[in-house]
């Protein structure tokens, strides 16, 4: 007994050998080389590190099967394998030699749609842009996702009830040929049927104004989307989830359930920064997300910087005159202290924003009382403030797009007499274009112009005048340092606004890039392109808080080029 004992442990001890093992392929590269070893047992098995010699002797043994596998989708449906394994000093190779062979080429594509949606334009583009026609190559992905476009076209246009009664591939070895026949059935087009939100936060009244659909409508999986995206961007809810319930249709049309899980009804936020512009910073701010059912919400901050402290408030109050109006009450105090300037204001008023078609437009009047002193000039200003915004925004990424745009049109005035201490009007166009030169490299452009109609110049505070330089406008310049003077020298800001700038952002690592730049800017009395210029270099990293951009610059247009260096965060567009 105990000699048996010892031969069977003996045996065991073969069985449970383990070496590593290398597979080699030849014969075939790129996807298709990558799809065999996707299917290879061995290849997979290997990556975990060593293996008992049995089961590499095993897997091997499947290799030929599998590589047949892993070849038809490619169209290769008769290859040619030589395979082999060896033990070469500690290791195992498996070596699998392939010779695809000819090509499955196909010889007839029969597509057909019957169903209510058969003579849609939308499907018979499908038909007509099949990717597999007569003499291409047989390959099944492109099979497979032109099946995809026609069920995510049908849902998306209310067919949701779509679907294939027949898909098939026959392919004839021999001949080295194939014939699709795939017949779409439409089935028929669905509505909008009611929707139901399940929730218990808000007035159900306010939600469904923001439906963007009526019920009896036909059926659009976009408009959904529109729906989810509305209420996902309100700070009411942490989740959204919209369901058609299909299941549940009536008479062709479909119910709509929104679920939606309550967000947490305060926000508190404390941070801290550095800006080359502001110095060191802080913040605190609070949101009250809901203040009833109607979904107002009301929000305070506190800012303080070497150049600004400041408090603020604003309540606001949400589908006013459309479903996307925002009614916002504001009011605050800043205490203004950049180098060329002081100021205490204290500001009150109201502003609407909505949407105009793709556009986003504000609308506001208020109230302002500043003292100041900008060079030679001191005093109090009290101005009614009426203006408006128009804004257009689209990225691919607003922190870091590949492309993208975005321009501003804004204008504000005050009629002075017995409302104001002066009278002006204030227009300015901005804008921002980001486009990608291959695929690791930008070109960034940005223009402004503004200009400034008054006969109070000197009374007016210098929040209305204007000023550039700065990181956000013409580097190498210290912040709002550029405009005219008066006769002590003292930057007192003018009535006319001009930059631009131009950049070359090249990503080195993924979260890393290297930017070169040339900017020209300045403030002046009239317009004119008697432009101030500012070049350098710099980095971007796109960190866990946002892009941080770190600049070198040179004041080109001043005696000695003097160097400067710019420090911001925040978003490109």
């Amino acid at each position: 007994m105990l000699g048996f004992c010892v031969a069977l442990s003996g045996a065991r001890g073969l069985s449970a050998q383990e070496a590593t093992v290398r597979v080699e392929i030849s014969g075939v590269g790129g996807a298709i080389e990558e799809n065999v070893r996707q299917v290879l047992s061995l290849a997979r098995a290997a990556e975990n590190g060593s293996l008992p010699v049995a089961r590499i002797r095993r897997l091997h043994g499947l290799a030929g099967a599998e590589i047949e596998l892993a070849l038809q989708p490619f169209g290769y449906y008769r290859p040619r394998i030589e395979s082999g394994l060896r033990q070469v000093g500690d290791i195992w190779v498996a070596r699998y030699a392939i010779a695809p062979g000819r090509p499955v080429l196909v010889r007839g594509v029969n597509l057909s749609l019957s169903g209510a949606g058969r003579d849609e334009p939308v499907f018979r583009r499908l038909v007509a842009g099949f990717p597999l026609q007569v003499g291409d190559t047989l390959r099944h992905a492109e099979y497979e996702v032109a099946k995809l476009g026609f069920l995510a076209v049908a849902a998306d246009s209310g067919y949701l009830a779509a679907a294939f009664d027949t898909a098939l591939i026959r392919v004839d070895r021999n001949a080295a040929s194939a014939e699709i026949v795939l017949r779409f059935e439409t089935g028929e087009r669905f509505r909008f049927g009611a929707v139901t939100f399940n929730q218990s936060v808000l007035d159900p009244a306010r939600l469904q104004s923001q439906v963007p659909f009526q019920p009896g409508e036909l059926y659009r999986a976009d408009k959904l989307l529109q729906l989810q995206t509305a209420l996902a961007e309100q700070p009411y809810f942490s989740r959204v989830e919209v369901r058609p319930l299909v299941a549940e249709a009536r008479d062709g049309e479909v119910p709509i359930a929104v679920d939606l899980v309550p967000a947490r009804p305060q926000a508190y936020e404390v941070g801290v920064g550095y800006g080359t512009d502001t110095g060191p910073r802080g913040t605190a701010k609070i949101e009250l997300r809901r203040l009833n059912r109607a979904g107002h919400r009301a929000e305070a901050e506190l800012t303080a910087s070497t150049v600004e402290r400041s408090v603020s408030a604003q309540y606001m109050i949400p589908a006013v005159l459309s479903q996307a109006g925002l009614l916002t009450i504001f009011g605050g105090y800043a205490n203004l202290d950049p180098t060329t300037s002081r100021s205490e204001a204290i500001l009150a008023g109201a502003r609407l924003s909505r949407p105009r078609g793709r556009w986003r437009e504000t609308l506001s009047l208020a109230f302002r009382h500043e003292s100041f002193e900008v060079g030679v000039d001191r005093g109090i200003a009290d101005l009614l403030i009426g203006g408006g915004s128009w804004e257009y925004t689209a990225a691919t990424n607003r922190i870091f797009p590949s492309r993208g745009q975005r321009i501003r049109f804004e204008a504000q005035g005050s009629p002075g007499g017995a409302v104001s201490s002066a009278s002006f009007v204030q227009a300015k166009v901005s804008g921002k274009v980001i486009r990608s030169l291959g695929s690791r490299t930008r070109i960034l452009t940005r223009a402004e112009v503004g200009r400034l109609f008054t006969g109070d110049f000197h009374q007016l505070p210098p929040t209305i005048r204007y000023f550039t330089g700065g990181d956000q406008s013409v580097r190498g310049y210290r912040y709002l340092d550029l405009g005219p003077r008066d006769g002590a020298g003292n930057v007192i800001g003018g009535r006319a606004l001009v930059t631009a700038s131009v950049e070359l952002d090249h990503r080195v690592f993924e979260r890393w890039s290297v930017a070169t730049f040339y900017d020209a800017g300045n403030a002046l009395d009239e317009l004119a392109l008697s432009l101030e210029q500012g070049a350098g270099a710099g980095i971007r990293w796109l960190s866990p808080i946002g892009l941080i951009r770190l600049d070198g610059a040179f004041a080109v247009s001043r005696t000695g080029s003097p160097f400067r260096i710019h420090f911001s965060i925040g978003p490109d567009l």
